[in-house]
């Protein structure tokens, strides 16, 4: 099995861009050693080539520009991304959907609660299914 961090900070990222903190404006200035991350989000396959999405962060784009695994060559648009699993519906896990929103379908692993939620204020993920068990 293969897993692979794609972001590993909370909402916002760090430095988090509304945050003043001594950690977030230290690195903003330099004062610390610290590295810039994305917001939470990993990538799990079986084979190396296959990738499974867990939780869809706003900051996906970013994430798979950076990500040589996800990069499908031969193609005009796409990536290795085969599937999605939102292990709930916070606005941190779900506003990636936006921006993968052109490689419809993507099969989701979503609960259907979360799914109808998420729904209601992005009818379009409807693209992505319906969801799994309640």
């Amino acid at each position: 099995m293969f897993i692979k961090v794609l972001g590993s900070a909370a909402g916002g990222g760090f430095p988090q861009w509304n945050c003043n903190c001594a950690n977030c404006q230290g690195l903003r200035n330099g004062t610390i050693q610290a590295t810039a991350r994305t917001q939470s989000s990993i990538i799990v396959s079986d084979n190396g080539k296959e990738w499974v999405l867990c939780n869809a962060s706003p900051d996906i784009s970013q994430q798979i520009a950076h990500t040589p695994e996800l990069n499908k060559q031969g193609v005009l648009r796409g990536t290795h991304i085969g599937g999605i699993i939102l292990t709930d519906s916070q606005i941190d896990h779900t506003t990636g959907l936006l921006s993968l929103r052109e490689g419809c379908p993507i099969r989701s692993g979503a609960r259907r609660r979360y799914m109808r939620i998420s729904a209601r204020v992005f009818p379009f993920l409807l693209c992505y299914g319906t969801g799994t068990a309640a």
